[in-house]
């Protein structure tokens, strides 16, 4: 069953946070992919029910609608952009109070504890204190307690942030075989590959609306013959620099491999646009508009 977003506004002061979003979040993992200010983190703070949104409203199914909190607050994990604990208990003790806030049934606190411990690598961590964590670690403990309780909804706000290449692997594997349940995964990350290679759909913002929304790899063709890639010299380089947005580039035996967007038509592109590319376009023909 999906989530159903309808009219959703946001205003901080005069500032115009989210702007009459309208958005259908399916079963399977959604990425939301915008620049800092964009409107994800307001948007997953609404969906958490820790906001509340000034117009609009957001229902799944019959049964529940974000103006009743209650019937929301127990289908659902959360992950915040800045996460933190009380930093004098244990790895397992700070699972098992989260466990008891969310009323999980005290036979099954221990069980769900060592799950999601063994699904986040965190077990040789269990007895140390959550102050000796490093950034890696702390946010594998906060993706742990946001699975508690196995909700129906994971928010997920920059899940992959501090984690190593190895970690970030077994988190798309750990999210992957979740939202394989029939369960929604709503991830907001600023690494795109991540986006990329894990999520169904993907939704990209910018200034509080959604540009583009849908199949990911459908939206990842949204740059189609607009990317050019190039071996150029560092002068050249510079030159491009003045007239086009480049989206990468990387030595290349003393010169520079050069992937950027162009306006020039390209009858046929040998150059496949990948998420990032896309997104880059995206975001770039709407500050044109």
């Amino acid at each position: 069953m999906s989530i159903v977003l309808s009219g959703l506004s946001k205003h901080y002061g005069k500032t115009l946070a989210l702007d009459h979003i309208s958005l259908t979040i399916n079963p399977g993992i959604h990425g939301l992919l915008g620049s800092n200010g964009a409107g994800k983190t307001t948007l997953m703070r609404i969906l958490a029910t820790i906001l509340n949104s000034d117009a609009g409203e957001i229902t799944w199914g019959d049964a529940v609608n974000w103006k009743r909190p209650g019937s929301v607050k127990g289908l659902l994990g959360y992950l915040p952009q800045q996460f933190g604990m009380y930093k004098h208990l244990r790895v397992e003790e700070a699972l098992m109070c989260v466990a008891l806030l969310k009323d999980i049934p005290k036979e099954q606190e221990e069980a769900q504890v060592k799950l999601v411990m063994e699904q986040m690598n965190l077990e040789q961590y269990a007895r140390r204190k959550v102050g000796q964590l490093s950034g890696g670690m702390l946010r594998r403990l906060g993706v742990a307690q946001a699975m508690l309780g196995n909700p129906k909804l994971l928010i997920l706000d920059e899940p992959s942030v501090g984690l190593d290449p190895e970690e970030r692997i077994n988190l798309r594997k750990t999210i992957r075989d979740y939202a394989a349940r029939d369960r929604i995964v709503l991830i907001s990350s600023h690494i795109v590959s991540d986006v990329e290679s894990l999520c169904d759909e993907v939704s990209i913002m910018h200034h509080g609306k959604i540009l583009v929304s849908g199949n990911t790899r459908e939206v990842q063709t949204a740059a189609a013959n607009k990317v050019r890639e190039e071996l150029l010299s560092e002068g050249a380089l510079r030159a491009l620099e003045k007239t086009n947005t480049i989206i990468q580039f990387a030595p290349d035996n003393g010169e520079y491999r050069v992937r950027y967007l162009t306006d020039e038509p390209l009858a046929q592109s040998t150059v496949t646009p990948t998420l990032e590319d896309s997104y880059t376009y995206i975001i770039k023909k709407d500050q044109k508009a």
